[in-house]
């Protein structure tokens, strides 16, 4: 397989969505040539942050033992008294009130799972476009940061994890730079034990790097107020 060829399946090998021989031919392929080594690196890191993006959920505490000590309360209603039908029916309201507050709490939680998904799914179908780029961002912070981008269709995302908070009041700010000239993608705050994935859309013919500061939240600055802690090349 030529050069060019393994080079625009990479993404997709990456992905494991070839069918056997393609992945063999790439397989093959990349075992003799650096470049293709690289790159493929660049694409597994991605992919292997977003399998760590999402978190199970786990019932909030005292609602297994609140709905057995309902079950329990349960009596034939024909022989009960009617004090004990009112403890039955208290208990019973009881379950339903811890019920209906554990369904607001997963209902917000099950949203949020949906926007992460959502998010991952757009870095995944950047990384199966022949022309998908990957770049790595580095600076004066530990983190593994990346920006991933499709010139060809404008669509892009930053994928982030291990990047310390940065305080209280403050956010992290994506910045899009044109020569001299920075414009905001937006703002962040990391999520401990998980990825943040920041989807945008740019004509990143453009630009000719990416870079992060910290600045001062909610809503960032409309120039960077201070030195990018992250800077990669487009």
């Amino acid at each position: 397989m030529r050069h060019e060829q393994a080079s625009e399946l990479l993404a997709a090998f990456a992905l494991h969505a070839l069918d056997r021989d393609e992945a063999q031919a790439v397989s093959a392929h990349v075992q003799s040539c650096a470049e293709c080594q690289r790159e493929l690196g660049s694409l597994q890191r991605v992919t292997g942050q977003l399998g760590s993006a999402v978190r199970q959920v786990s019932p909030p505490p005292g609602l297994r033992e609140a709905v057995l000590a309902g079950i329990q309360m349960r009596q034939d209603v024909i022989q009960v008294r009617r004090g004990w039908a009112v403890g039955l029916a208290a208990a019973a309201a009881l379950v339903l009130l811890t019920l209906a507050g554990f369904g607001v709490s997963l209902g917000r939680q099950l949203a949020a799972i949906s926007t992460r998904l959502a998010a991952q799914e757009q870095v995944l179908a950047l990384l199966a476009a022949p022309s998908a780029r990957s770049v790595s961002l580095t600076g004066s912070v530990t983190a593994a940061v990346r920006f991933v981008y499709d010139p060809d269709r404008g669509r892009g995302a930053l994928v982030v994890s291990d990047l310390q908070d940065p305080g209280r009041e403050f956010v992290y700010q994506l910045w899009l730079i044109a020569g001299t000239q920075p414009e905001s993608a937006g703002t962040f705050r990391p999520a401990p034990g998980q990825p943040v994935v920041l989807p945008l859309v740019a004509d990143f013919s453009r630009y000719q790097a990416v870079a992060i500061s910290v600045e001062r939240g909610p809503t960032g600055a409309l120039q960077p107020t201070t030195t990018p802690v992250l800077l990669g090349k487009l």
